[in-house]
């Protein structure tokens, strides 16, 4: 069995290797866009090259300058967003740097966490086991077990009189005229009609026999509520002794010292939740960085780099340019036809390079997604508490196949919470909650549902183990 340590470590390995292959294809784009603008560069110098040999010098002066001077403004713009993602490069390797340290340090917190769980799990056995032998709870546990008795039988006779009730009363509600009579309050004290009214009401009582209709109505809808009043009676009485079960057993953890342990509970847990704040704090910062980069990559309009390679892209497309590349075509000379060859060949190159781009941007965002998974799954983990919970997760060898699964990109965050919601097997010292709830008086809020408080389900000294009446 796999420790709940062990597992999240595993899943938080993994999300790390993936930020790491992240890394390396964002350098890989990078690299690719700088060689891509070296090629860009070189075509616009293949392309003064050829204004060069076809124009004279006043019209060479002319081309050259414009294009010198978008080549100026691309290319400090360029260095500009170079030297912007040297410097969140920087930022991010120190957060990286801090980041592992904290993370290093919640899992001692975590294995602190889930230490004192284990011993306070020992602590409610070993009390457990010493009030067994305890002639004073011994006799209030049979008192809680005697009106929990009573207490089921009076529900179990409310209920069933108010299904009868509910059934037979059905005759008499059909009879108009005797719920006419009865919701007058004829025959009672509430009646209060005089006069041809009363005669009236008097002959339809007459006819339809109303008296003894009365008398039997009445004591058939009195009775669930004499029982009713008699079950939420016991059901009271019962909760009271159960209170009294509970200060019994909370009186012996306490003996036992269960008090230091739950203070030591208390601080190993504030301690991992400053440990998580933190955490939190520095992945929000590194978000926000790599939003930053990622903003900086993109071909956004509006941006100094953006404005630059389109004057850089304008001052390309003059139509002299198109016109001197045509008659190139056609020339006898060898030196433009060597340009246009060359050109020609960049043109391929970019096409590559842009493709290569567009190809490790896409392999980027596929790990980027199997890393949010993982990360997500580790979140996940520390939601539903298993690292506080201590034990372990007996389908080890399945979790592992999902991890991997996920990995490949074949399954998600929701199969591996599946995984480890269906695997995880607490300790031996672990805590079981009674059907009444957690070990009476709890402590620092519970773990899992009932730490702090408590021993197993009720079951008998004799047979079917150590059972309790208030929450052990």
């Amino acid at each position: 069995m796999l420790s709940v340590v062990d597992t999240l470590n595993s899943i938080e390995q993994a999300g790390h290797g993936l930020r790491d292959d992240e890394g390396k294809m964002t350098r890989i784009v990078e690299a690719a866009s700088g060689e891509l603008a070296s090629l860009q560069t070189e075509q616009s110098s293949l392309f003064r090259s050829l204004a060069e040999v076809r124009l004279d010098i006043l019209q060479q002066k002319q081309v050259v300058g414009q294009l010198d001077a978008a080549e100026r403004k691309a290319m400090a713009a360029a260095e500009d967003q170079k030297a912007q993602l040297e410097a969140l490069a920087g930022k991010r390797e120190q957060l990286a740097f801090d980041l592992n340290k904290a993370r290093a340090e919640r899992t001692e917190c975590a294995a602190k966490v889930a230490e004192v769980a284990g011993r306070i799990s020992a602590l409610q056995e070993k009390t457990e086991s010493r009030m067994a032998e305890d002639l004073e709870w011994q006799a209030q546990d049979a008192c809680v077990a005697g009106a929990e008795a009573r207490m089921l039988a009076a529900e179990e006779k409310a209920t069933q009189s108010e299904t009868d009730c509910e059934e037979k009363s059905k005759p008499y509600l059909a009879d108009k005229l005797f719920v006419y009579l009865w919701q007058r309050g004829y025959g009672t004290s509430k009646y209060t009609s005089g006069g041809l009214v009363r005669m009236g009401d008097d002959y339809v009582a007459r006819v339809v026999q109303f008296e003894p209709a009365r008398q039997n109505y009445f004591t058939l809808t009195e009775i669930p509520k004499r029982l009713r009043e008699h079950a939420d009676r016991l059901k009271a009485e019962l909760e009271e002794e159960e209170v009294k079960l509970q200060v019994l057993e909370r009186a012996a953890l306490e003996a036992d010292g269960i008090a230091g342990e739950e203070s030591s509970y208390s601080d190993a847990e504030r301690a991992l939740k400053v440990t998580e704040d933190r955490i939190a704090a520095l992945e929000a910062e590194d978000q926000a960085l790599e939003k930053e980069r990622a903003s900086l990559l993109e071909d956004q309009s509006g941006t100094e780099l953006s404005k630059a390679l389109s004057d850089l892209a304008a001052s390309m497309q003059r139509q002299e340019l198109r016109e001197l590349l045509s008659d190139a075509l056609e020339t006898p000379t060898t030196a433009d036809e060597r340009i246009v060859m060359k050109l020609q060949r960049i043109e391929k190159a970019i096409l590559k390079k842009q493709q290569e781009i567009d190809d490790a941007r896409q392999t980027a965002m596929e790990i980027a997604r199997k890393r949010a998974e993982l990360e997500r799954s580790a979140n996940d983990f520390r939601r539903q508490g298993y690292d506080r919970m201590g034990g372990g997760f007996a389908n080890d060898r399945l979790i592992g196949d999902v991890i991997g699964g996920i990995l490949k990109g074949a399954l998600s965050s929701r199969e591996l919470r599946d995984a480890l919601r269906s695997g995880h097997r607490q300790g031996s010292g672990s805590i079981t909650r009674s059907r009444r709830g957690g070990l009476g008086g709890g402590f620092g809020g519970g773990l899992g549902g009932g730490l702090g408080g408590g021993f197993k389900s009720r079951g008998g000294l004799g047979g079917g183990g150590f059972k309790t009446g208030g929450g052990f």
